[in-house]
């Protein structure tokens, strides 16, 4: 045993945490309450649960079971409604190891049995029946009286009770329970602790499973159903098959919904609904055109005013100011020349371009300008010049031609081009047309445009207005939708490009199927939140299916038989042998043999030597009577690998054994009561009498009355010692008979008095027997007996058999019928009570005769 226990340590210290604290609990406390179950559960659900240690020490495993207190079953009484049984005094079952209930077939003893049974909580007891032939009782409950360590216990146990747990260790033996052992495997009654600890464990881990398979409950999904139209596709079967493994990025193919899937969708709807393709393409191909238009525009206007190109504006604007005003600041020395201010400023220079654009194409075409000849007159006024007039006139051409003056003039040019070129900024009714003719949305394209051209034209007017730059300017990167815009063209070729191949051949079965498939998307995609919240459920469920995994119990019944061969198989079937050969029935092949161990529970069967059990059972090839000693040997075998001291019931254990079998039964009852009460249910007067030649049991009779069966009473005449049998029909039954002479006359008294002479004749019958022939030899019994016994025989005198003689010859007359003619009347009291005195006197002389 030393080394399975630290076969057993050494294995459990290989099992997860939470298990091996399961097992030190059940080795400290015997069981494990809802609350460890509870903690357990919780353990096994944590890290340090599932992880293995070895500080568990298992101090508990070596303990050996210690035996459970003495206990006696005392009486069985107050029944109502069981059965037929209805008696009026409870059935007591004595005070000696052994006792024996006597009674006729229908006597009540197998009703005491399925009661016994019941209480004691046997797997293969009945359940308990009223009487069909009397009204349903308005209770059906018994009392049963018992002694537990010393203290005597009287219990009212109602027949739909629970067993009475302080008699469930009390064994039980009838026809049933050896059927039992013939065609079923069956779990030894008594596990050592050892091994018990292993049924107990695997207990825990199915209840722990079920506390988690409980949880699983709790979690149920939420996850909405998927349209019907839309089964089949991948993105549905992706749907339906969620995994706790999936990640949001491995199910982007659902949860995802771009603006290219929407524009898949929306070209396929169109696809689908275009009846002429190549018309189709003809029209996308013209709003590429459009779009693509509308697309350089305005990156080119962009282009035109970036902030670099305004700040270049600018400049241009900053020299063409700064130029003139040198160039004003130099015509400061015409001033002095020219009685008038102004000399040089803007309106003077258009003047002066005024006159020369009129000298050289009207007045003067043959001269250059300034004409200084001597007849010359000014252009403006048409009066004739002075030489002071000619000498201005002249200063004031190089000063218009001069460099300044050209510097500030071509400065003022390239500014005035580059406001010429800055964009023109369109008008609403010719942006909703360039729109329309793109086939863009209106509402969206209108509002983003005239946006655009609103911010062109603030910009223009602060180039115009402003005098410095102050930041402002624009950027494509402000304008996202411009790459938008020039994606669309892109697809519009696209889409076109694909109108011409349906024009050719279009596979609408393909477009359905592609169609059916994003809209499926989209509906997943809307989904999203659902599917996340099932895949945390998925990844919770998955844990709990892990824990609930490490539940499993193969392992430990695999190790609970490996331990089962060491410490009950080998041991079960030493004592099955043992008991075969104590019963006499070593030669019947039959053997056990332990078949499995389902869920730590080892089970053994009774098989035909060298015979499949299935094929074969015992049940089918042995007769009645071998049966009876096998199953007998098996329920002895199973019961006696207890320390256990409870008591045995034995209900018609000889039932169909020939003599030599039912002797040895007996001999191994009596061997049973002497470290345990027997109690032993009999119709047969041969076990009676062999049984009472062995051990002196307590013997109880019961019988069927009228108001029902079980009623206990006096020990049939054949069943007392002759003595006793004597002195009971002295002092109770001829006394009784004398006062119903006295009381009710002759005819009330014949047949008492009858029946007591032919019980005395029983009586003196017996006291041949067990008396005068010393027991040497008796009815119902085998064998002859001879040893101490037969030196017996030389006590016996002439006067002992004339006195015998006498009686018989007087008293055997009352067992047959009489004659008509010579009838033998009844003897009177004092007959009777004179020859009953006469042979008890005998009886005690007789007893402590001296031989020779």
């Amino acid at each position: 045993m030393i080394n399975a226990q630290s076969e057993v340590i050494a294995w459990l210290h290989n099992r997860p945490n939470w298990q091996q604290e399961a097992a030190d609990r059940i080795l400290k406390n015997g069981s494990l309450s809802s609350i460890d179950i509870d903690e357990l559960t919780a353990l096994s659900k944590s890290n340090k649960g599932q992880g293995k240690t070895d500080y568990h020490k298992f101090s508990g495993l070596g303990a050996s079971a210690s035996s459970s207190s003495s206990l006696l079953l005392k009486s069985i009484g107050e029944i109502e409604g069981i059965e037929n049984l209805y008696p009026r005094k409870p059935l007591q079952f004595g005070k000696k190891n052994i006792t024996v209930v006597y009674g006729n077939n229908g006597s009540g003893k197998s009703g005491y049995t399925r009661i016994l049974k019941k209480v004691c909580g046997k797997p293969h007891a009945e359940e308990l029946k009223a009487n069909v032939f009397k009204d349903p009782p308005k209770k059906h409950c018994c009392k049963i009286g018992y002694e537990l360590a010393g203290k005597n216990i009287d219990t009212i146990w109602a027949a739909k009770d629970k067993p009475i747990p302080d008699l469930c260790n009390i064994d039980i033996f009838d026809a049933t329970s050896g059927e039992f052992y013939l065609v079923k495997e069956n779990e030894a009654s008594y596990t050592p602790a050892i091994l018990s600890l292993f049924g107990t464990l695997i207990k825990t881990c199915d209840a722990v499973r079920d506390r988690l398979k409980a949880e699983l409950q709790k979690f149920p999904s939420k996850l909405p159903e998927i349209p019907l139209e839309y089964s089949g596709t991948k993105a549905a079967i992706f749907y339906n098959n969620l995994r706790s493994s999936q990640t949001e990025s491995m199910l982007s193919n659902i949860l995802v919904w771009t603006e290219t899937d929407d524009q898949l969708l929306k070209d396929l709807d169109a696809r689908l609904k275009t009846e002429d393709p190549k018309n189709q393409a003809v029209k996308k191909r013209n709003q590429k055109k459009q779009t693509g238009q509308l697309y350089y525009s305005i990156a080119e206007t962009i282009d035109k005013l970036t902030p670099q190109d305004c700040v270049g504006t600018f400049k241009l604007k900053d020299q063409a100011l700064e130029k003139r005003k040198i160039a004003i600041e130099g015509a400061k020395t015409l001033q002095d020349l020219s009685p008038l201010s102004g000399v040089g400023s803007d309106t003077w220079r258009a003047l002066w371009y005024a006159a020369r654009d009129y000298s050289n194409l009207e007045a003067y075409k043959d001269f250059k300008f300034p004409n200084n000849s001597d007849d010359a007159r000014c252009v403006l006024c048409q009066q004739k010049l002075d030489s002071s007039a000619r000498k201005r006139f002249q200063h004031f051409e190089e000063y218009v031609t001069g460099k300044l003056s050209s510097d500030a003039t071509k400065a003022e040019s390239d500014y005035k081009e580059r406001i010429d070129e800055l964009p023109n900024v369109p008008k609403s009714d010719v942006i909703q047309t360039l729109l329309q003719a793109a086939g863009l949305d209106l509402e969206v394209w209108s509002a983003r445009l005239n946006s655009f051209w609103d911010n062109i034209s603030a910009i223009i007017k602060k180039i115009k207005n402003e005098s410095e730059y102050s930041k402002f300017g624009l950027n494509e990167k402000d304008y996202s939708w411009l790459e938008e815009l020039k994606n669309l063209s892109t697809k519009l070729e696209d889409q076109a490009k694909q109108l011409d191949k349906d024009a050719e051949s279009f596979d609408r079965i393909k477009a359905l199927a592609d169609q059916k498939e994003l809209l499926t998307k989209k509906w997943t995609s809307d989904q999203k939140n659902a599917i996340k919240a099932e895949l945390e459920r998925l990844t919770l469920i998955s844990q709990i299916n892990e824990w609930i995994q490490n539940t499993g119990t193969t392992q430990i019944s695999t190790q609970a038989g490996v331990l089962a061969k060491q410490v009950i198989t080998d041991a079960y079937v030493d004592r099955f042998n043992k008991e075969l050969k104590n019963l006499g029935a070593h030669r019947i092949k039959v053997e056990i043999l332990k078949t499995r161990a389902p869920k730590g529970h080892v089970l053994h069967a009774l098989c035909l030597k060298g015979l499949n059990f299935k094929k074969h059972p015992p049940k089918n090839i042995l007769s009645e009577g071998e049966r009876r000693i096998v199953a007998l040997a098996a329920f002895l075998a199973d019961v006696t690998g207890s320390e256990e001291k409870s008591p045995f019931i034995f209900d018609d254990p000889i039932s169909s054994l020939d003599q030599d079998f039912e002797e040895k039964t007996i001999d191994r009852l009596v061997e049973l009561s002497k470290n345990r009460q027997v109690i032993i249910f009999t119709h047969r007067l041969s076990f009676l009498g062999i049984l009472d030649s062995k051990a002196s049991p307590e013997i109880v009779c019961v019988r069927q009355e009228p108001w029902g069966t079980g009623e206990p009473g006096d020990v049939p005449i054949y069943g007392k010692k002759p003595d006793g049998a004597l002195t009971n029909l002295l002092n109770d039954r001829l006394k009784r008979a004398a006062k119903i002479l006295n009381s009710d006359g002759t005819e009330a008294y014949y047949p008492l008095a009858k029946a007591i002479c032919s019980d005395f004749r029983i009586i003196v019958e017996r006291i041949v027997e067990f008396v005068l022939l010393s027991d040497v030899i008796q009815r119902h019994r085998r064998e002859v007996k001879t040893q101490g016994k037969i030196k017996g025989l030389l006590k016996i005198k002439v006067s002992d058999c004339d006195m015998i003689d006498d009686l018989m010859g007087r008293y055997s007359c009352y067992e047959h019928s009489q004659s008509t003619e010579s009838p033998v009347d009844v003897p009177p009291p004092d007959e009777l009570e004179k020859d009953i005195k006469s042979l008890l006197d005998w009886h005690d002389e007789f007893k402590i005769r001296k031989v020779g």
